[in-house]
């Protein structure tokens, strides 16, 4: 897949995501969706830097199975907790909770 369509994903999920986010109350419904954004934010991070760790692996680059290995596995870990959090804010029903945008 060409660099410049991961791109286009991030741009997409970014946009759609602010905007859901801007034009809800503040509030639970608010919360859970900053959370969701985020966690379709994150999708794209982990599928883009995964797909070149492993045509690094297959090339044999060193380099690219370190720096790409790295970045997959660091925003494979704010997937995880970006799903925990999303989770967290489903089950919640207090308005003391920070949202993902705070």
């Amino acid at each position: 897949m060409p660099w410049w369509t991961w791109l286009v994903a991030l741009v997409a999920v970014a946009v759609v995501g602010s905007i859901a986010v801007a034009v809800q109350r503040p509030g639970r419904g608010r919360r859970v969706t900053a959370w969701l954004g985020a966690v379709g934010f994150y999708v794209p991070l982990v599928a883009m830097f995964g797909s070149w760790a492993r045509d690094a692996f297959a090339g044999g680059s060193w380099g690219g199975r370190i720096g790409f290995g790295f970045l997959a596995t660091m925003f494979s870990i704010g997937l995880v907790i970006a799903l925990f959090k999303t989770l967290a804010a489903l089950r919640s029903d207090g308005a003391q909770d920070a949202g993902a945008t705070h």
